[in-house]
């Protein structure tokens, strides 16, 4: 199973995107990357924010998580989606470092119908209507004290 984070920033009643163009339509994704083998979820969030969109990005708590079947495209892919709760900088594409063509703010009240990587436009809209009170609690390390 491939491991997918992701981190959602909000500001002025948008969300901070990168934008693609797929069989010519516009598509955004919620900035972040594929998790490699021993590597921490938030170092993965904070080097994809950093090398793509040239930004420091503090991570919070999940909002949600989601499972993507596997296909005969794509493995079995389980996302994790953060809030990022501060970014410093001003976020820019890098096209050395990603295939996206720009940075889209996205309007929570938009985000129902757009088309969305990973698709979790209507869970998103959710969370925000309902007064952001659903986030996870991350615990950076659940093995910390040793008991096994």
């Amino acid at each position: 199973m491939r491991v997918q984070v992701s981190a959602v920033f909000e500001q002025a009643g948008e969300i901070l995107c990168m934008r693609y163009v797929y069989g010519g339509k516009d598509v955004y994704a919620i900035p972040g990357g594929g998790v490699g083998k021993n590597t921490l979820l938030h170092d993965t969030l904070i080097d994809e924010w950093k090398t793509e969109l040239g930004v420091k990005v503090t991570v919070g708590n999940i909002l949600l998580v989601g499972e993507a079947p596997a296909t005969k495209r794509h493995t079995q892919t389980l996302h994790i989606i953060f809030e990022a709760t501060d970014v410093r900088g001003t976020p820019k594409v890098r096209p050395d470092s990603t295939h996206s063509l720009d940075v889209a703010w996205v309007p929570i009240n938009q985000l129902e119908t757009s088309p969305l990587y990973p698709d979790v436009g209507k869970q998103l809209f959710d969370y925000f209507q309902s007064g952001r009170t659903r986030s996870i609690a991350f615990t950076d390390n659940c093995m910390e004290r040793g008991y096994w």
